[in-house]
């Protein structure tokens, strides 16, 4: 009895092997001139064009792709140090205290 139900395991392994790359290239196929609109496109512009505004143009026209990218890169490290850094009069130092001690020490809840 195992051995058949190994055999038909086997087979149905085989089948879906050949049965994927089938299927897979076929809606591939059957996609390749469909419109993959984001958010963007598909409902913000239609709600905005729906309450009278209209397009007007990227805020960044001179930044586009990776530079774009690249740029909020740099924008998010340099405001993370910035947020940072100046953190430390929250949770470090205290008014009063040296910068080596912690905020927190010598605080007891009696």
């Amino acid at each position: 009895m195992s051995a058949l139900l190994a055999r038909r395991a086997r087979e149905g392994a085989l089948w879906l092997a050949a049965a994927l790359p089938l299927a897979a290239s076929l809606w591939l196929t059957a996609c390749r001139n469909a419109s993959w609109d984001g958010v963007d496109e598909a409902v913000v512009r239609r709600v905005a064009e729906d309450a009278g505004r209209h397009d007007t143009g990227p805020l960044f026209a001179g930044l586009e792709g990776d530079l774009l990218l690249f740029a909020f890169l740099w924008a998010g490290l340099i405001a993370g140090f910035t947020l940072g850094y100046f953190s430390r009069v929250l949770f470090v130092e205290r008014a009063g205290a040296p910068a080596g001690k912690a905020g927190g020490e010598g605080l007891r809840a009696d």
